[in-house]
């Protein structure tokens, strides 16, 4: 199995869809509904080959809050 390189380029608007979903849970908001929109613009980026998939495996793991 391949070691993911942890310092990938995430398209920016799933890096400000990211912020705004970590931002607003930090602040006790649940945002379950934002979160389905970002798994949604992580598997497009999958599939416009921005991110691989193993890359957008690891940013639902690092950023969800919805646990």
């Amino acid at each position: 199995m391949e070691q993911l390189n942890k310092e990938f380029n995430v398209p920016y608007y799933i890096f400000e869809e990211i912020i705004d979903y970590v931002e607003l849970s930090a602040k006790g908001y649940s945002k379950y509904m934002k979160w389905e929109n970002i798994k949604s613009l992580l598997r497009l980026a999958v599939i416009s080959n921005r991110l691989t998939k193993e890359q957008a495996q690891f940013l639902e793991k690092q950023f969800c809050r919805e646990y």
